[in-house]
């Protein structure tokens, strides 16, 4: 009888662990919503009208830029997103940086198909928390030229 107990205890820990995880477009669709958000999202044509004006750092192809800023929403919201963040798992992503601050932590997740970088999602939480989904082809050493300055 103790052992189904148990069993069923397992059970629900490992339920509740796998429910708290949460996918790219669950986050942002339940942040894109927030009073005083800014949101911009820039594909195709947008993209292509924009490049005469973009530093070029690489060979690496940009198709699309989604980006969801919660500077200006209420310290609730900051904190709410923060807390939410933390559990970002989505199984075609894989973790490429984690950085914690005092106050401040940034997550970057990579999408790699063929040796190439086709999605990056960068999270920051804190005082000015913020979603970066970038999609396009890059090699590993683009974002090192990008990283550093272009040189």
């Amino acid at each position: 009888m103790k052992n189904k107990i148990l069993a069923l205890m397992l059970f629900a820990l490992l339920a509740a662990g796998l429910q708290a995880q949460i996918k790219l477009n669950e986050l942002y669709r339940e942040f894109a919503r927030a009073e005083n958000v800014t949101k911009v999202n820039l594909n195709g044509i947008a993209l292509m009208l924009a490049k005469p004006f973009m530093d070029d750092h690489g060979g690496g192809k940009l198709s699309s830029i989604r980006v969801l800023s919660l500077g200006d929403c209420s310290q609730e919201v900051k904190e709410q997103f923060s807390r939410t963040a933390l559990y970002f798992r989505d199984d075609d992503f894989e973790l490429f940086l984690n950085a914690n601050d005092d106050k401040e932590k940034a997550r970057i997740f990579v999408k790699i198909k063929d040796q190439l970088i086709r999605e990056m999602v960068i999270i920051t939480m804190g005082d000015d928390p913020a979603l970066v989904h970038l999609k396009g082809k890059f090699r590993p050493s683009d974002i090192d030229a990008m990283s550093n300055g272009g040189r």
